[in-house]
């Protein structure tokens, strides 16, 4: 069951129903920029070695919720990290990126509009582009988007 963040405009997804989840994986990464392509790898191995087609974007939707755990989590300090959650439904995949908390105060979640030049700013409205629903994670520390499969 889903329902609708009236705030931010984006879908709240529930904790998905046990008996409902094909199979699910788990991984732990540094909190450095290199983790975040070893992330796409591992989720794609894991994936495609299930027999599972990885959906359109997926790897890009880890690149941004990993690049912000690392860039603006305390998993980016020294010997933080960053954990990949995945969750195989019949007709949707979940992901998670649990991070080690805020830096400081918890700010809304919010697609900016970045000036053409910007280089940074677009990656939560990449998500949104191309997540069915994606959040908060329940406890703070993370993000989810699930996807159809």
């Amino acid at each position: 069951m889903d329902r609708k963040d009236t705030a931010h405009g984006h879908l709240l997804a529930f904790p998905p129903r046990r008996d409902d989840v094909l199979w699910r994986g788990r991984a732990s990464f540094p909190g450095v920029p290199t983790s975040v392509g070893e992330a796409r790898t591992w989720l794609h191995d894991r994936l495609t070695g299930r027999g599972v087609e990885p959906p359109e974007n997926v790897g890009l939707i880890l690149s941004e919720l990993a690049t912000n755990a690392v860039h603006h989590t305390r998993s980016g300090l020294p010997e933080g990290r960053f954990a990949v959650r995945l969750l195989v439904h019949p007709d949707r995949l979940r992901l998670e990126v649990r991070d080690g908390g805020p830096l400081g105060n918890v700010h809304p979640l919010r697609r900016s509009t970045p000036g053409p030049l910007a280089e940074h700013g677009r990656g939560l409205v990449l998500v949104d582009s191309f997540a069915a629903c994606w959040g908060r994670l329940p406890n703070g520390h993370g993000m989810y988007a699930e996807l159809d499969r």
